[in-house]
């Protein structure tokens, strides 16, 4: 008889511990010694770890995940609870057994997924009403978070409840498409889609493979090889209406056309407008990647608008449809609506916006996020608790000069940076550490993206395949003074990095799974996984995927490429990545972040080679979306719907540096607003001419304010500073465009228009001085103390300050009255007790959006920062003697919901930010 091994007793452990409500480590220890007691007293069982056992589950089990958080329309009814009891859910109960008893998920995690599944399914059209209904709506999930999970729970329930056609619109390359559709085969459909694995596999997989939930049965139209989107001979042979259908495609022109063309063909003429209508059958659209169909590329066959169109002509076919975008940058989606004139709507239904509920997905709290990654400052505004960064970061500062940011593609790679061969022999001792922690069988992989040209990544990737081949043979044949000095070069990695780093993430994360490795235990696995390393190109010019399904022992691979390894497609182990292009635009950035995720036991064996630019710009996102997931908390609290969450992301100054301008192709007006809003300038020009017209701008404009009001702290404050002389400054005031938020032309527009409602009628100035500056010096006649701010990166053409803010927390409140203050803080910590904030113990001052609502609308607050210039160095020195001026405005909640107008075209994004797309 064979004997059981750890997968199986963890299992089993794992299924006897769901029975209980609370699992403690005692009973975790019970529960492991019973069963391996038995066993092993039959001779039923391996050589199992129990430490290892136990600590495994007990991370799993222990995993706490907050609710999701929902906007939705006022008008819909859920019709789930009616029905839920009618229903049989043999789809979801199947895939739930499967997450737990063969992913090993948390039965917490499940039953967040079991509660979100049910409130989307709820907020969908009822598959058993007749007539014609539609629902829109999108769920919002951080980069790498599980998306892809939560619509396949949907997709599940979804057919339990009588869907009969689902189509999953994955992404737009045959890569994403390929992957999303293997990991439905496995999670939904439970056999292979793909005919010649079918023969080959046998009939089952994944879900299949669970007994016990009676026969289910869904269609395929499409299936999981290279080519094998929607074909209009595939939909020939299938009838909508008799068994449920999935199709899983890419977001292509010709592939929605076709499908187009296939449901037309099985409609009937619509009396009112003459098109063709598919009555009773209820559709189920899924767009993952949502805000990816309005990419602007140069493809007429990925034109964004015909997607756009495509997608809407097929809902309109629908009498009975529900559309839901999927994705983790949503708010591109607010900004690109189309122009909707009756005519449009008329031709092609209703535009995309999310209009009947937004959710945002929550992740647990083992998620490795950006605020993780790169830390979240105490000074953030409104956010009261800090996130130190992981010590995972390592600085690619040599990429720049093999992969110019401004490269054409004809450059030519004659050797790599050693900062890069460097980060391959990190991957590969991380490898040989996962083997040490009996992590063998599993996937492992590295990521390299430094260019868009598919020309200049081809020289890479043969170049990578050299140095590794050269490890490989070194460490096989193991003599001669080469393989000492690689050795050596790999011990001292090992132990002034890892070994070090180690401590730390432990400290910081708790991960029980994580011990302690000595060098020796890594030296005698390091030739087996660095034999079992592979180097592969994801690009235009490579046909295939990464198969990971394809390799049950794990595949170890070095991936080399472009947007392709940075949109939706999932890198199982990633374990180090190499990323120096640069993207200046917050919602690629966020997608190229496939160093997001989950890594259970191998946390600290994981590195980012990156530049300190790009290390700030992940900084600035941090904060953005922190700021943003906090408004969408906050309007879920005043219980908003979707269009008002629209209008205040479209409208919001931030809003516009998460992902606007660049999805803004064409000139296009838009409209922002100030109100109950921070606005500063973070990033500053390393110009010497323009901080001298900065400073002497300030100098002389408080010169020009006469005596201040009062001191607090060193600081002087001015009261009662009439509008007229906000304008003067910021008339001449220059900032950096990446400091957009903090426009002083928008500024004091909105200034001037709700000053016709009587508000932001009188200001306080407040000149921040330290009182233990290194420097102090005059400004407008006041001795000064200069403020230290650190910068990301230094010897670079731009000052951008570290976590993306200049305030500190006190400053914003510096003018409110004791009462002020004090319902300031009550609102605060009242926030806090209800769980609305990050922040683990009770607030002791106020966060910012509680004071700027304590503040009359009739006051503003205007800071002013002289910065310390002699760390900030240009070319190794220091390029101004002069202080850099920062600024930050504090606006009220304003009650005129005034808005100023600007507008972005193609040209102006592409001066300041260049084009990401990848040249395929």
């Amino acid at each position: 008889m064979d004997k059981y091994g750890y997968d199986e007793v963890k299992a089993t452990v794992m299924k006897r511990l769901r029975k209980e409500e609370t699992v403690t480590s005692e009973q975790i220890s019970k529960e492991i010694n019973a069963l391996l007691d038995a066993f092993e007293a039959a001779g039923l069982v391996e050589e199992i770890d129990r430490n290892l056992l136990f600590r495994e589950i007990s991370s799993q089990v222990s995993v706490w995940q907050p609710d999701p958080s929902v906007l939705r329309d006022k008008k819909h009814k859920n019709w789930l609870p009616e029905r839920k009891t009618e229903i049989s859910w043999g789809f979801w109960k199947r895939y739930r057994q499967y997450l737990e008893e063969e992913k090993s998920w948390s039965s917490v995690v499940t039953g967040k997924l079991d509660q979100v599944t049910d409130a989307t399914l709820g907020d969908i059209g009822n598959p058993a009403q007749s007539g014609a209904w539609d629902r829109r709506g999108m769920v919002v999930g951080d980069v790498q978070s599980g998306k892809t999970a939560n619509y396949t729970g949907l997709i599940c329930k979804a057919v339990d409840a009588g869907y009969k056609l689902v189509i999953v619109m994955a992404g737009m390359t045959n890569d994403l498409r390929s992957q999303t559709q293997s990991r439905l085969d496995a999670e939904f459909l439970g056999f292979e889609s793909e005919i010649g694995k079918f023969h080959e596999n046998g009939s089952r997989i994944g879900v299949g493979k669970i007994e016990d939930h009676g026969q289910l049965i869904v269609q395929p139209l499409t299936y999981s090889a290279h080519g094998g989107d929607f074909r209009a001979r595939k939909g020939t042979n299938s009838q909508l209406g008799g068994n449920p259908l999935l199709l899983v495609v890419k977001k292509n022109t010709s592939v929605l056309n076709r499908i187009l063309t296939w449901v037309e063909g099985q409609g009937q003429t619509n009396p009112e407008t003459g098109g063709k209508i598919v009555n009773g059958i209820p559709l189920l659209l899924l767009d993952d990647e949502a805000d990816n169909a309005s990419v602007n590329t140069k493809d007429p066959e990925e034109d964004p608008t015909a997607i756009n169109q495509a997608i809407r002509k097929i809902l309109k076919t629908f009498s009975q449809s529900s559309y839901i975008g999927y994705t983790a940058t949503p708010f591109a989606n607010i900004f690109i609506l189309p122009p909707d004139d009756g005519s449009e709507k008329s031709k092609y239904g209703e535009d995309l916006f999310p209009r009947n509920f937004i959710y945002y997905i929550n992740p647990p709290d083992n998620y490795i996020g950006a605020t993780k990654v790169f830390g979240l400052s105490e000074s953030i505004d409104g956010l009261a608790s800090v996130d130190k960064s992981l010590p995972l970061i390592k600085h690619a500062e040599d990429a720049e000069q093999f992969f110019p940011a401004k490269h054409k593609k004809n450059l030519p790679v004659d050797c790599l940076p050693y900062t890069m061969i460097e980060a391959i022999r990190m991957f590969i001792l991380s490898c040989a550490a996962r083997r040490v922690r009996g992590q063998k069988n599993v996937h492992n992989t590295m990521l390299i993206h430094v260019t868009r040209f598919n020309d200049v990544q081809e020289q890479v990737i043969g170049l990578v395949g050299d140095e590794l081949v050269s490890i490989q043979r070194t460490l096989e044949f193991n003599t001669g003074p080469q393989c000492k000095d690689l050795l050596a070069e790999l011990k001292r990695l090992w132990e002034d990095d890892f070994v070090k780093k180690t401590s730390s993430i432990i400290e910081l994360t708790g991960d029980s799974l994580i011990t302690p490795i000595q060098w020796s235990e890594v030296f005698r696995e390091l030739t087996e996984a660095a034999l079992k390393v592979q180097v592969r190109g994801i690009n235009g010019l490579a046909e295939g995927v990464l198969d990971y399904a394809e390799h049950p022992k794990g595949l170890n691979v070095i991936a080399v490429g472009g947007d392709k390894l940075s949109r939706g497609l999932t890198l199982d182990g990633l374990s180090v990545s190499y990323y120096s292009r640069p993207a200046k635009n917050y919602d690629t950035l966020l997608q190229m972040g496939r160093w997001f995720g989950y890594r259970p036991g191998y946390l600290d064996l994981c590195r980012l080679y990156t530049t300190k630019e790009i290390e700030g710009w992940y900084q600035h996102i941090a904060v953005a979306t922190e700021e943003l997931k906090r408004e969408f908390k906050l309007m879920e609290l005043s219980n908003l719907d979707p269009e008002a969450y629209g209008l205040k992301v479209r409208t919001h100054a931030n809003g516009l540096s998460i992902t606007a301008a660049n999805k803004i192709r064409s000139g296009k007006k838009m409209q922002v607003t100030f109100s109950d809003s921070l606005a500063q300038t973070i990033v500053f020009d390393k110009n010497k001419n323009t901080q001298a017209n900065n400073f002497r701008q300030v100098d002389e404009w408080i010169s020009g304010l006469g005596l201040f009001s009062a001191q607090k702290k060193n600081n002087y404050l001015w009261n009662d500073v009439k509008p007229d002389l906000i304008h003067k400054l910021l008339a001449g005031f220059k900032i950096h465009p990446f400091s957009r938020g903090a426009d002083p032309e928008l500024i004091s527009k909105y200034i001037e228009k709700v000053n016709d409602f009587g508000e932001l009628k009188g200001w306080t100035v407040v000149l921040i001085s330290s009182g233990t500056a290194k420097t102090s010096l005059p400004i407008g006649g006041h001795q000064t103390g200069l403020i230290e701010r650190n910068e990301v990166q230094s010897d670079k053409d731009l000052y951008w300050l570290r976590n993306a803010n200049l305030i500190s927390p006190e400053d914003q409140h510096i003018d409110l009255t004791d009462l002020q203050f004090d319902a300031a803080l009550n609102a605060t910590i009242g926030s806090w007790a209800k769980g609305e904030t990050r922040h683990k113990v009770q607030p002791t001052s106020p966060s910012g959006p509680f004071i700027r609502r304590a503040r009359s609308p009739e006051r503003g607050l205007l800071l002013i920062y002289p910065l310390d210039s002699s760390n900030v160095l240009l070319d190794g020195k220091r390029f101004t003697d002069m202080p850099i001026i920062g600024m930050a405005m504090s606006f009220p909640a304003s009650s005129s919901k005034t808005t100023v107008e600007y507008q972005v075209n193609t040209k102006y994004w592409l001066d300041r930010y260049g084009d990401d797309e990848d040249d395929v």
